[in-house]
């Protein structure tokens, strides 16, 4: 949730460096929150499926890769790639954090896990403008990815000695594709019109072809859902 928002102050600095303009770097934002937004419900059922612990080190490994591609940088194609797949790993943690920390305690006390949760997540977005200008202006923008990588090393460790992969439950069921492809067009398109709709121009035909994909796309959606045997979203 932090790197959401984190490289909003920083574009400056990081456009005088890589020699690119605002416009084509911000999206650096884009491509993660479109992706993130998109991915989450889809990767989330898969993670089901494979196994929850297995996925969950998986996209911790895949946040530190675009991590690390994006800290090493020379060019906005690399940085749009290690944001890439930086989002990516972040669309599988994120859900399975949830479903890790709420697995952690009781039935009786998962309200105060959930409220524990939903507060780092919301510090976490809402600091990372003011986290972001410290690091750059102190210790460089390519800090705001490389912090990042030990923390990743870290949850790994931490992974591999206590949490189950070799046993854990695997939900094995029929992946409802139409569905998958339906809430990710829907997801997408509203995000890609919302950041976009302000350069494009509110009325634009790009900005109205976005959100009236995005409002026939969950139609479609609502309706396959109801009539799935495996819904993505009951």
């Amino acid at each position: 949730m932090l790197d959401t928002t984190i490289l909003n102050v920083s574009l400056p600095n990081i456009g005088e460096h890589l020699d690119v303009g605002l416009d084509s770097l911000s999206w650096a934002l884009n491509v993660y929150l479109i992706l993130f937004a998109s991915l989450t419900i889809l990767l989330t059922r898969i993670s089901e499926m494979l196994g929850v612990h297995k996925c969950f080190l998986i996209g911790v490994f895949l946040f530190g890769i675009g991590s690390t591609l994006s800290a090493l940088s020379s060019e906005l194609s690399m940085l749009l790639v290690g944001r890439a797949i930086q989002s990516v790993g972040a669309s599988i943690v994120f859900p399975l954090s949830m479903t890790l920390g709420i697995g952690l305690v009781n039935v009786e006390k998962r309200t105060g896990m959930i409220a524990i949760l939903g507060i780092t997540q919301g510090l976490a977005a809402a600091l990372g403008p003011t986290i972001g200008g410290i690091v750059t202006q102190f210790m460089g923008w390519r800090w705001i990815f490389w912090i990042n990588v030990p923390l990743t090393i870290i949850m790994i460790l931490i992974g591999i000695t206590n949490l189950n992969m070799r046993n854990e439950v695997q939900h094995k069921q029929s992946m409802d594709i139409l569905g998958a492809i339906l809430i990710m067009v829907t997801l997408a398109t509203v995000s890609l019109g919302m950041m976009q709709g302000r350069v494009w121009t509110w009325t634009s035909f790009a900005t109205v072809l976005c959100f009236l994909t995005s409002a026939v796309s969950f139609s479609l959606f609502v309706w396959i859902e109801h009539r799935s045997k495996n819904p993505m979203v009951p």
